[in-house]
């Protein structure tokens, strides 16, 4: 299983808001397109936002790079970073 975390940072409370609904929003796209096990956005006091994805072993590459496009496209801000870890 992979662990894909992706935070974004210097929000202000209402595009942290809005961000955070807009991706619970999505999140059956974001299955329909890759092996998803698990997702949980957390909205950090620091103005950040935190977004956990346990992706299947089975993952493809093509999965992942859209799965990351799809959350870029949607976040639309410079200060993100992402991580994924093999568990």
């Amino acid at each position: 299983m992979f662990l894909y975390r992706v935070k974004v940072e210097e929000l202000d409370a209402a595009r942290l808001l809005s961000l955070k609904n807009a991706i619970v929003r999505r999140e059956t796209d974001l299955r329909a397109n890759c092996p998803i096990r698990e997702m949980s956005v957390i909205a950090g006091a620091a103005r950040e936002l935190d977004i956990y994805l346990a992706l299947d072993d089975l993952i493809e590459p093509e999965q992942l790079k859209r799965l990351a496009g799809d959350l870029n496209a949607m976040i639309d801000t410079p200060r993100v970073s992402t991580e994924l870890i093999h568990i």
